[in-house]
């Protein structure tokens, strides 16, 4: 299968600035980051730190995640271009950085939304050429993911509030922005596109869901840090719940003090059974969130020594 041509021509950063053009035109490593993390086969799970190479950007830019569950996006999002930066800023919403590509557009309440910075690598037409023409899957992921980005940086505010966050090469004018946009409008081919990147923006919460369903426990991405922000997320609902339950038995008890309702037998019988749900509903929640920590903490727990053995079993510690 031949190559395919890189999405913009080797000119279209001709207004970079001469530092960035020297990295750039270098090939220097540090179009890449730093590094990355590796699979080492044989130790099932286990990862390791290594220098970051050609082939890491693989990993760097793969939405595998999102693509396994694809038919189900639509609950998560519209399949629509995400809204510029300066209407995620207007919305409330953080621009929360995130390398994970597949946590690229993923927006949460209440830390806002993630945004993948672009890579050097991915606005080097040679690279693109000597490293992404020939992997079809990395390129359709590279090409929608900078796609993604003539949507988020429309305006020149937009333009100054990804310098701000640093989503852009800190160099880069606004006039190669533009040059860059158009080449890759116009060089736009739907089949060389991720499917991911049909849909924009998507919410954490129902991605979660949908993992959930499918019998992940943890998840797309777990959304507490610690178990501390577990109960609280958790036990909100149930000092609702218990405040709408006193509610109704205030009025129930003032509706027994009057005649018309206190000799009425089907009221008794509400109140009774009302009564005993008022008691028993906030054990049986409280009791639910004691549960879910539990689980968590001994699934956490089992996966931790079962990582320790095959840590053991491989004869060294790898760098996590």
């Amino acid at each position: 299968m031949a190559a395919w041509d890189p999405p913009f021509d080797s000119k279209v950063l001709g207004h970079l600035d001469q530092a960035v053009q020297a990295v750039v035109a270098s090939r220097a490593p540090s179009l890449l980051p730093a590094s990355c993390r590796i699979r080492i086969s044989g130790r099932q799970g286990g990862l390791n730190i290594a220098a970051a190479s050609p082939a890491c950007t693989e990993a760097d830019l793969s939405v595998k995640r999102l693509n396994d569950i694809y038919d189900w996006l639509w609950l998560a999002g519209r399949p629509m271009p995400p809204r510029p930066l300066n209407y995620q800023q207007s919305a409330s919403r953080e621009i929360v950085l995130d390398e994970r590509a597949d946590m690229h557009l993923v927006w949460a309440v209440p830390r806002g939304i993630f945004l993948k910075p672009i890579p050097r690598y991915l606005l080097d037409h040679d690279f693109w050429r000597a490293h992404l023409a020939d992997r079809k899957d990395c390129y359709k992921s590279a090409l929608g993911f900078l796609l993604s980005y003539t949507a988020l940086i429309q305006h020149e505010s937009d333009f100054f509030i990804a310098k701000e966050k640093r989503l852009i090469p800190e160099n880069m004018t606004w006039e190669s922005w533009i040059g860059l946009v158009r080449q890759l409008l116009t060089n736009k081919d739907d089949n060389k596109i991720d499917i991911r990147y049909r849909y924009g923006e998507l919410r954490l919460s129902r991605l979660n869901k949908v993992y959930w369903v499918r019998g992940f426990a943890r998840g797309y991405c777990f959304p507490y840090q610690t178990y501390g922000e577990m109960f609280t997320a958790n036990l909100g609902p149930v000092g609702v719940a218990t405040v709408y339950i006193a509610l109704v038995l205030t009025a129930m008890q003032l509706g027994l003090a009057t005649p018309q309702l206190a000799n009425d037998p089907m009221f008794q019988r509400a109140s009774y059974g009302f009564v005993v749900f008022s008691i028993l509903a906030p054990v049986g929640l409280v009791s639910a969130v004691a549960v879910i920590f539990l689980f968590f903490f001994f699934y956490n727990w089992i996966a931790t020594v079962i990582f320790g053995r095959k840590v053991t079993r491989g004869g060294s510690i790898p760098v996590v």
